[in-house]
This record gives structure tokens, sequence and C-alpha cells, in this order.
């Protein structure tokens, strides 16, 4: 009981920063006020004070994201990198949202990082920094000193986070299902794969071994180029709640105005191409490549850091990649199409001819260009706009593969405004394409198909073997769902709990008029009960009954007069 009072306080919280921020109207269509009769009030008042914003739509939503903390900070920093899914004006206003939250106190955070390491900090660090070095809404970081003398970065959760996330995740969950099923117009979005996609994301955050792991293995992938180094990893000190690594000493990209231009030229080379050899290579690459992640070591390294957002680009796709880019070479636009759409996946109401003559006419435009005039940026950003606009759904790890190559693309043309990304693209897809030719590359693809053909034939009798045991017994079963009959099945549901509730209030009042003639010569006629100057037993009975049933009756009067308003 005491969660449940916990959730509906939250989502009184919620819906109110929606209706503040002029957004009655979704909460109206979402048809809450079916189970919550408050939410009828929240929406009078948003109605009020929403004719008073001035400010467009995304801004008035980023807002209230801000508003209401950190889960629906990291949704909407979520979709600002989802173009296939919302549009440009969106986009730009949910980019601006930061993790602009105080950092706790360091007596407060310390005894988070002893109950995980199951010691006292004294006993790990020669020095520890009480003041944080940067605090976002799921962790913060503080500098250290190992007592070997190692500088290290320490990463603690925030106290009492999860319970926070947990909560704000289930009702998102619960409102995600409201809006696709009341909302078609925002249903194109699938607002529980969003839902869903987000709780991923956001319980990997608050797992560090998992970012630990990730750094592990960036820097096993990277050990052989000397150029670039990641942060060292102190896995007896890493935990869920706690993450040591190495501490690098260096600039973010974007305050190296210091160096020569040559040094620069050199420095966007090196970037891009070691993210080339993370798209086309090994697969793993980072997904959030913004300036401050990349630093400039003081002897010319550059150096990796915050390995919170990665994705991971299966080696199927990736030869879909370089199928694609060599047939944009070829100026091949019936193959580029198809294998666009090979990638995603079609709604139900999909525009496909309107998929396939939009793409076609952005590759025609595009094609013959000077690559230097091309801005791989807006292509990346076109491309995702296309398939947004006619209903093709893509794969998460693919977009982030796209956001992280438009910020890998503005990173490098920032140090150096003449660099040419196609030229950097090529080696790597020229690579990628020979290993894909190699004899025993296409027998290694070859045999892992046969043997997934070999795994379903092998199934085939065991599970006709059950399908055959399951018709026996019974339990064999076919369901069938109608998406438009739900909203009829909820409506006849009321219907009848009103039918059933006016037949109850119809045999309150005729059992209380029994009850009121038959009394005044029943055997309890003469007991009088001494309040309001005395009353009979039966009138005092009878009067009960008829207030029950006034109330009973006033309760389905208001049930029906606020389904009609």
């Amino acid at each position: 009981m005491r969660r449940t009072y916990l959730n509906i306080r939250r989502l009184r919280q919620i819906l109110t920063v929606l209706a503040r921020h002029g957004f009655s109207h979704v909460i109206e269509q979402m048809r809450i006020g079916e189970y919550l009769p408050w939410v009828g009030r929240l929406i009078q008042d948003g109605k009020v004070s929403g004719r008073h914003h001035d400010r467009d739509l995304p801004s008035r939503l980023a807002s209230a994201f801000e508003d209401l903390g950190p889960v629906y900070v990291k949704l909407g920093q979520m979709l600002a990198v989802r173009p296939d899914i919302i549009p440009v004006e969106f986009q730009v206003a949910f980019s601006r949202l930061q993790d602009q939250v105080p950092p706790v106190a360091g007596e407060d955070i310390i005894p988070v990082a002893e109950a995980a390491l199951g010691r006292s900090i004294d006993d790990i660090f020669k020095e520890f920094s009480h003041t944080a070095l940067a605090a976002g809404s799921i962790g913060q970081v503080h500098e250290a000193t190992l007592m070997n003398g190692q500088p290290v970065i320490v990463k603690i959760r925030r106290p009492r986070i999860e319970q926070v996330i947990a909560e704000d995740t289930s009702l998102l969950d619960a409102l995600a299902d409201l809006v696709e099923r009341h909302i078609p117009e925002l249903a194109v979005i699938r607002p529980r794969m969003l839902a869903s996609e987000l709780r991923r994301t956001i319980y990997n955050e608050l797992d560090f071994v998992g970012e630990a792991a990730y750094a592990t293995k960036f820097r096993e992938t990277m050990k052989e180029n000397r150029e670039v180094s990641i942060p060292k990893i102190f896995w007896d000190y890493v935990t869920r709640e706690t993450l040591v690594m190495e501490r690098v000493e260096g600039k973010g990209l974007s305050e190296v105005d210091f160096l020569s231009i040559r040094e620069k030229n050199r420095i966007a080379g090196v970037v891009a191409d070691c993210f080339m050899r993370q798209y086309f290579e090994t697969g793993l690459f980072h997904g959030d490549p913004h300036p401050g992640n990349i630093l400039y070591r003081p002897d010319g390294i550059i150096s990796f850091i915050d390995f919170g957002q990665t994705g991971h680009i299966s080696e199927e796709l990736r030869h879909t990649l370089a199928r694609m880019l060599m047939a944009l070479k070829d100026n091949d636009t019936d193959l580029i199409v198809d294998l666009y759409a090979d990638i995603g996946e079609f709604a139900p109401n999909a525009n496909i001819q309107g998929f396939r003559f939009d793409l076609a006419n952005f590759v025609d435009r595009n094609y013959g260009m000077p690559a230097e005039k091309l801005d791989f940026s807006l292509l990346a950003q076109e491309t995702l706009s296309i398939a947004r606009r006619n209903g093709l759904y893509l794969p998460r790890d693919f977009v982030l593969s796209l956001k992280s190559l438009m910020l890998v693309a503005s990173v490098v043309r920032e140090l150096d405004p003449g660099f040419r990304l196609d030229i950097a693209i090529t080696p790597a897809v020229r690579r990628l394409a020979i290993n894909m030719h190699r004899p025993d590359a296409m027998a290694r693809r070859g045999w892992k198909t046969l043997s997934r053909f070999a795994g379903v034939f092998r199934r085939i009798p065991d599970d006709f073997r059950d399908l055959m045991d399951k018709a026996k017994d019974g339990r064999f079963t076919i369901n069938f769902h109608h998406d438009n009959l739900h909203g009829i099945a909820e409506r006849t549901g009321r219907a009848m709990d009103r039918l059933t509730l006016g037949i109850i209030t119809a045999a309150v009042i005729i059992g209380s008029s029994i009850v009121l003639s038959a009394g005044q010569s029943g055997p309890v006629s003469g007991i009088v009960i001494p309040i309001f100057g005395g009353i009979s037993v039966p009138i005092l009975l009878a009067s009960l009954g008829f207030i029950a049933a006034l109330i009973l009756a006033a309760y389905i009067s208001w049930g029906i007069f606020r389904d009609k308003s």
C-alpha cells in the first residue's frame, strides 16, 4: 500500500507538471481520468494556465522533462539523437537538456562507496577529494590517489537513485501504454518501445561494472594504436556503485586552440581513423564522442573517456553498410534503397513507395557533388528523417552509429575545416570488403548459415511432438486479439458496472420502502432510539437505505456525466 501511495503521488506530480506546461489535452486523450477521478481537476487547471504559454511546443516539452527529473531528462537526451523518430525542432530542444543537478556532499556520497567496496575510503586511497569534480543525474566523479601514488578518478552512484529510477520507469511504462492505445498520432513513434529502450539504457548506466567492461574492451582493441589511449580500469575497486579508473591529464578537443594548424590536422586524422576502425572493423564504437570525451594529452596522445554510451554494429550490418557505400560509389540507387530498407522494419502503415522515392531522390541529388562540399552530419540527418517520415523503424545501434558519426564529423571539421571524411572512410570500407570476400570468411558465413538451418530442422520433431501433446491434453489454444475491440470492452464493462449499481440502488430503495411501511405495525415498531428527539428503528433503517441509494445514484450520474464531458 505504501508503494501504491508513492506511485500515485508521483503520478500526480508528473501530470501536474505536464498540465502546467500546457499538455492537458494529452492527459485528457490518455483517459487517465477513467481510473483516477482527481485527474479531471488537473486537466481543467492546466487548460486555464496553458492559455498563457507563448513558447513553442518542443521548448515546453523540454522544460517539462527538466522539471520531472533524471529519468525524463534521459528520455529527452535519448530522443535528441533519434531523428528517425522525432522532427528536427524537437531534437534541437531536447539537445539542450543537461543533467544539471547539484553534487551530493562528500559526507553523504562516501558511505555509498564504502558500503559497495566493503572497506573504508581511507584504507583504499591515500588522498580523496570530498568535492565532486563533476556531477550527473546517475553519479558523480571525485579525484583521488591510490596508496601506490596512482592518480585516479572515482565514479560513485548517487544515493537511492536506483529506487527513484525504478519508480519513474514503471510509471513511464504505464503512461507509454496509454499513449500508444489512445493517441493515434503519437502511436507511430512506438512509445512502449521507447520506454523499453530508455529502461535498458538507464539501467546500463546504473551498472558501472558494464561501463568498466566496455572501457577494457576498447583498451584491448586499441592497444596497437600508439596515438590513442584508453584509461586503465582498476578492477579491484569496481562494483555496480563504484568505478575507479586511471586519471587522464589533458584538455578536451574544444580547448586546443593553442595548437598549431599542423597538429590539429594530425589530431583530426587520428580521431577519424580511430572511429572508422570502430565502425567497420571492431564493430564496438563510442556512442558519445563529443569534444569533452576526447582528451588531448600533453604528450600528444588522444585519450577517450566516458564509456556510458556504447554501441555494437554486428558483422552482418557492417557488411550491409560496406555494400551500401560501394553501391553509392557506383550510383546504384536501387541497391542502396533495398539495402537501407533491409536494415530496418516497416510499420504497418508505412509509405514504402514514398520511402523509395524520397531516398532515391536524396541519392541522386547528392551524387556527383564534390566530396569537400558534402556535410556528413546533414547527410546522416536527412537519411534518418526520410526513414521517420515514411514509417521505417531502424535498429537502435544503427541510429546510434550515425549519431556518433555525425559527432565525429563535427569534431574533425572543427579541427580541420578541409578534412575529407570520405577519404578516411574509403580505406576502412576497402579492408572490410576484402575481408568479406576472403574464402575463409565466406566459408565461415556459409557454415554459420548451415548451422542455423540444421538447428531449425533438428528441433522440428521435438516441436511437433510438443504440439501434439498439447492438443491431446487439451492445452492447445489459439488466441485472437482485435485492437479495435479494446475500447468497446472497456465501455461495455463500465456500462455493466453501472447497470449493476443501478439494480442495487433500486433494490435498496424498494427494501427501504418495505421496511418503512411494514415496520409501522411490526414487532420493532415500538422501539425508539433516543437520537434526533427519538426515532423508531424502522424509520432509521429506511432512512439509512434511502441515503445509501441517494449516494449510489449520485455516483452513477456523476460517472455518466464525466464520460460525456
